[in-house]
C-alpha cells in the first residue's frame, strides 16, 4: 500500500487514503493522460465493444504499434476482472491493422497515422499488433488474485500486470499515486521471449534517405539515425568494437 506524507511546520503528517467518487473518474484521467500510470500510449478507444459482447474500458497503442488493453476493476470482484481481461485479450489478439485504423478513426475522429505522428513524433508501422499487453487498474487486490496475475506473467509468459492507485484528499487538495504489481519490463520481456527468435548477436542498421548513405558512414566511421528517438536511442547500444557486415 502506498503511503503519503506532507511536511507541516517541519514535521511529517501522514495523509489518510480516501476513495474517489467512482473509478470512472480514474478512467477519465487515464484516458486523457496514460502517463499517470507511467504508460507511453496513445489511447485509441474507450468502452470498445467486442465481437462477443462486453466492452473494453480503454485500448491504447504504443510507439512500436503494439496494443495495450486497460481494464478498470470497477465494481467487479478481482477474479471476475482477471477472467474478463483475459477474455478481451483473446479478442484484441485478432485485431488486424485495417481494423485498428478503423477503430481509431471512429474514436479520435481523425486518421490513426496523423494522431500517431502527433503523439510519438514518428511514422506508424505498416503492420500493427504484433503483440499486446493486458493491464488491470484497481485500488486493491486480494492475495489470491495477486497470485493469479503473478502466475500468468511469471510462469506462462502472459503480458499481464496490475496497476494499483491510491487516492488522497487533504484540505481541498486531491492526490493520486500509482504502482505496479510486477516489474513492467520483465513482464513484457518474458512475453516477447516466447514469440521472438533468440538474438543473433548482431545489430541491424538500415541506412538510407535524408542524405545518409552507408559509404559515407564506412569512410568516416560513424552511424547516425533520425526520425525520432525510437530510431536514435537504440544506437546507444552499439560500441566501436562491434563488427559490421554490409548486406
Amino acid at each position: 500500500m502506498t503511503r503519503l506524507w506532507k511536511v507541516q511546520s517541519g514535521q511529517l503528517a501522514e495523509l489518510a487514503t480516501a476513495s474517489p467518487k467512482s473509478e470512472s473518474i480514474v478512467e477519465n484521467w487515464i484516458e486523457k493522460d496514460p502517463s499517470i500510470l507511467g504508460l507511453d500510449l496513445l489511447i485509441i478507444a474507450r468502452q470498445l465493444p467486442t465481437d462477443f459482447g462486453g466492452r473494453i474500458d480503454l485500448l491504447g497503442i504504443d510507439r512500436a504499434g503494439d496494443l495495450t488493453l486497460i481494464e478498470m476493476k470497477q465494481d467487479r470482484t478481482p477474479s471476475e476482472v482477471i477472467a474478463q481481461t483475459l477474455d478481451y485479450g483473446s479478442w484484441v489478439k485478432g485485431l488486424t491493422t485495417p481494423r485498428i485504423h478503423g477503430i481509431t478513426n471512429t474514436y479520435l475522429k481523425r486518421p490513426l497515422w496523423e494522431a500517431f505522428h502527433h503523439r510519438f513524433d514518428q511514422n506508424i508501422s505498416e503492420t500493427l499488433n504484433s503483440s499486446h499487453n493486458l493491464l488491470i487498474v484497481a485500488s486493491g487486490f486480494d492475495p489470491s488474485s495477486r497470485r493469479i496475475v503473478e502466475y500468468l506473467a511469471e510462469t506462462h509468459g502472459v503480458s499481464i500486470n496490475t496497476a494499483f492507485f491510491s487516492y488522497f484528499h487533504d484540505a481541498g487538495n486531491e492526490f493520486l499515486t500509482s504502482e505496479f504489481l510486477l516489474d513492467r519490463e520483465q513482464v513484457v520481456g518474458r512475453s516477447e521471449a516466447k514469440t521472438k527468435a533468440p538474438w543473433t548477436g548482431y545489430y541491424y542498421v538500415n541506412v538510407g534517405g535524408r542524405g545518409r548513405n552507408w559509404e559515407d558512414m564506412r569512410d568516416h566511421g560513424f552511424v547516425s539515425a533520425g526520425g525520432g528517438c525510437v530510431y536514435s536511442l537504440p544506437l546507444d547500444r552499439l560500441s566501436p568494437k562491434d563488427p559490421d557486415i554490409c548486406l
